[in-house]
């Protein structure tokens, strides 16, 4: 069984981090009692295939979000859900305004059970309306969804 979603704090909500660089060794992010992450450019900038990049945070990021807002949403309706699972994928390209994301989709699949197919596609498209993270990029968000039940 599901717990109900806790009402969210006042507004409005503050985040902080903090970005320590090294040359040579990459950007450490902190904040508060989460654990550190080292990042720095992709490989296709010049930079290292085993530190997270600010490409690879946005798109964590935009995932992150959809599914805690998903969560959300599932916990008030009392929607169990038994498996998920995003892969995301963002094209980077040269435009005419300069390098911008031209598309951006999260593939996910979710597991349910037969009688919640219908109403877990409806609680992830609404979570996708009113995801934070992808209301604020350029690119429209998009979504490839697949309901199975679990």
């Amino acid at each position: 069984m599901t717990t109900p979603a806790p009402a969210p704090a006042p507004f409005p909500h503050h985040y902080d981090l903090r970005l320590t660089w090294t040359q040579g060794q990459g950007a450490q992010l902190d904040s508060e009692q989460r654990p550190a992450l080292v990042g720095g450019p992709p490989a296709q900038f010049g930079g290292r295939t085993d530190w997270w990049t600010p490409e690879h945070l946005l798109l964590a990021a935009s995932a992150l979000c959809l599914q805690t807002t998903f969560d959300s949403f599932c916990r008030r309706a009392r929607l169990a859900v038994k498996a998920y699972e995003t892969r995301g994928e963002a094209v980077l390209d040269k435009t005419a305004e300069g390098l911008v994301f031209t598309r951006i989709t999260m593939h996910v699949r979710l597991g349910v059970a037969a009688a919640d197919v219908e109403r877990a596609g409806e609680l992830m498209h609404k979570a996708k309306k009113y995801c934070i993270v992808s209301n604020a990029l350029r690119p429209a968000v998009e979504l490839d969804l697949t309901v199975d039940a679990a």
